[in-house]
């Protein structure tokens, strides 16, 4: 168990790390609930095998590194692996921001993660809507209510600081497998052995955020999941990259008021809150008033309910009037979904998204993008002549992409899209470069 080494070694680490940190016998008793008479008899060699649970709470008053602790516990006699883990693994505390109407998004998950056949579940949809705040979201509520462990890899490139899609914790001195990630992404047996013997049989939750190329292939996890009997994984990423047996969730923008809503209605829709929140945030004392919030409601609906442009929309309302925003947004969507300043990161994101499409596709979102009213699958196949099962197809490859977003119809009404309004702009003024 403990590869030979004494308890005589743990003993003189508890006293060297106690006296490094000037505590006595009892006052570390009395930050780590741990009894004076145990902390004494650990000291002097004379407890065969320290319990686990008395180990971490001492390694835990004494404030000890993720190496201290690693070797601390093994000279306790417990699997240096189980320090590692725990140092590894995504504390609750990563997530800050109330999570905003995504209840049954985040309850869905929850059964599909814990209880659902499918190992792998992937989070999917338009750059910006808030997988990455999802994913820390169900993270945490596996952790606090469910006793389950995460390992985060961060794989996307814009790990910068934190945001309405929460970018991941890849920085943090917990919770991040970032060092692990490029081994991962190579497919490489090494590095995923050495994971899958770090796991092992325990219940944990891998997140892989921002697979967006499909960086980690399916292969390789199914070589963990293979290996780990009560591993789960979560993918987040822009557009579907694994098979059909894989269980997806499509992300959707967060709901915005409608148009004509009542001052309470308006402001209790998910993306109102989500501005309101943010604007808060920047301005401290920030109210707004009855007139204020149809202009505000109508920049949601313009940002199309987006967080992560939601974000950047409370940032431009620092410097200049809500009525001079909006016209900004009639315009130019796109120029105001990055934060003042920002070098075009959406824009390129919103290319990617569209140029990425196959060209019969993208032929048709260029149709659908001229339609100013919401419209139906059976209205492509009627009015563009184009056939059922590949309009079908395409449509559920955007809903997939995030690159349309359903409307709520009325009561046995078909089922409505809508382009999202980034989209359309950047079609309307990209088209023969979109074409091409």
């Amino acid at each position: 168990m403990n590869s030979g080494i004494t308890l005589e070694d743990f003993g003189f680490q508890l006293r060297k790390y106690r006296k490094r940190i000037g505590l006595s016998q009892t006052a570390l008793s009395g930050l780590s609930t741990v009894s004076v008479r145990a902390v004494r008899n650990l000291e002097q060699g004379q407890v065969l095998i320290p319990r686990r649970d008395t180990v971490r709470l001492l390694a835990d008053a004494l404030r000890l590194t993720a190496q201290e602790r690693v070797a601390f516990e093994k000279a306790a006699g417990s699997e240096a692996g189980d320090a590692l883990f725990d140092t590894l693994t995504m504390p609750p505390t990563a997530v800050a921001r109330p999570l905003h109407g995504r209840h049954g998004e985040l309850q869905a998950l929850l059964r599909h993660v814990v209880d659902g056949h499918q190992r792998i579940t992937a989070i999917t949809g338009f750059a910006g809507v808030g997988k990455t705040r999802l994913a820390l979201a169900l993270a945490a509520e596996l952790q606090s209510v469910r006793d389950v462990p995460t390992l985060w890899v961060p794989l996307r490139r814009d790990t910068g600081g934190q945001g309405a899609e929460a970018r991941s914790p890849a920085d943090g001195p917990y919770g991040s497998l970032s060092g692990w990630a490029a081994g991962l992404v190579d497919g490489g047996d090494g590095t995923v052995n050495r994971l899958a013997r770090l796991i092992g049989d325990r219940l944990a939750l891998l997140v892989l955020d921002g697979n967006d190329a499909g960086q980690v292939a399916r292969s390789t996890m199914w070589h963990l999941l293979a290996e780990c009997p009560n591993l789960r994984i979560l993918e987040t990423a822009r557009s579907p990259q694994g098979a059909p047996e894989d269980h997806y969730l499509p992300l959707g923008p967060l709901a915005t008021p409608p148009p004509g809503a009542s001052p309470a209605g308006t402001a209790s829709a998910p993306a109102m809150t989500l501005l309101l929140d943010l604007l808060a945030e920047l301005q401290p004392g920030f109210r707004a008033d009855e007139a204020e919030l149809p202009i505000l409601a109508e920049l949601c609906r313009r940002l199309d309910g987006l967080p992560r442009a939601l974000e950047a929309a409370a940032a431009w309302l620092t410097i200049v009037s809500a009525d001079r925003l909006v016209v900004m947004a009639r315009d130019e969507p796109q120029l105001i979904a990055d934060r003042p300043g920002e070098s075009g990161d959406a824009l390129a994101t919103i290319r990617e998204s569209v140029t990425g499409q196959p060209a019969d596709s993208l032929d048709l979102l260029l149709h659908l993008a001229d339609y100013a009213e919401p419209w139906t699958v059976e209205r492509i196949v009627t009015r563009i002549g184009v056939p059922w099962k590949q309009a079908a197809s395409a449509v559920h490859a955007f809903l997939q992409c995030g690159l349309i977003v359903k409307v709520s119809p009325g009561s046995g009404a078909l089922v409505q899209f809508t382009v999202l309004n980034l989209v359309r702009a950047f079609l309307q003024t990209a088209r023969p470069a979109a074409a091409g």
